[in-house]
């Protein structure tokens, strides 16, 4: 039997609680493998016609990409399939208008309108840290950039600000007390808290990071939070 390629669709039933799509549809936009794991993306496509609500189907959706009018991360978009996820910056020129995505706290994504000035940059999570056989230190973060530098005091687990147009990173955002983060996953997703404490990782149980929010102390792992500030 012949490869019937590869499936455009997604089953509402098998789609991840980040589309928050109601089950009276069938069907979202399978997104293409990228640079944000299976089970934290969604596709462009979704984005037009669920969030941003400017097409009503796919032939809609396929004539706005087509047209140019749609960049994601400073870079163009050409299929309706596209990945997108946290922090990406969606920017529509012909309206003047850019987004960026976050967490609800419901666990679904939605749209931040942005200013122009900010649409620039993005905030990126280390995800690991080496040395190059030239001495240099190779970076690579939560959406799959791989980033040459020389600066020894980048650290996995920390946060950077990139600058999209120029590739560069602008501010370093490390792991550390009193720093104020993210939460993007557990119970709490979606909330902006400040770190109370680190608890190293033992034997049995990973790194606790113990946060604050509005006078309410609560804990979660590290991999559930990105440092913003």
């Amino acid at each position: 039997m012949a490869n019937k390629g590869e499936t455009k669709c997604l089953k509402i039933n098998n789609a991840s609680a980040i589309t928050d799509v109601k089950k009276t549809k069938r069907f979202v936009y399978r997104p293409k493998p990228g640079k944000h794991t299976g089970k934290t993306t969604i596709s462009i496509g979704f984005v037009l016609k669920n969030l941003l609500n400017l097409a009503d189907n796919t032939r809609e959706v396929k004539y706005i990409i087509n047209n140019r009018e749609l960049v994601v991360d400073k870079r163009q978009v050409k299929d309706h399939r596209l990945p997108v996820g946290m922090f990406d910056i969606i920017e529509i020129p012909k309206l003047n208008k850019a987004y960026k995505v976050y967490y609800g706290f419901n666990g679904a994504y939605y749209l931040k309108e942005v200013e122009k000035s900010d649409a620039k940059f993005k905030i990126c999570k280390i995800i690991s840290k080496k040395i190059t056989s030239k001495n240099n230190i190779q970076l690579v973060t939560n959406d799959g950039r791989v980033l040459i530098t020389t600066n020894l005091a980048y650290k996995p687990k920390a946060t950077i600000k990139l600058d999209l147009e120029e590739n560069v990173i602008k501010e370093y955002y490390p792991l550390e007390v009193g720093r104020e983060v993210f939460v993007i996953g557990g119970k709490h997703i979606g909330s902006v808290a400040k770190i109370e404490e680190i608890k190293l990782s033992t034997m049995t149980r990973p790194m606790l990071i113990k946060l604050k929010q509005d006078g309410v102390d609560f804990e979660t792992i590290e991999k559930n939070i990105i440092v913003i500030n």
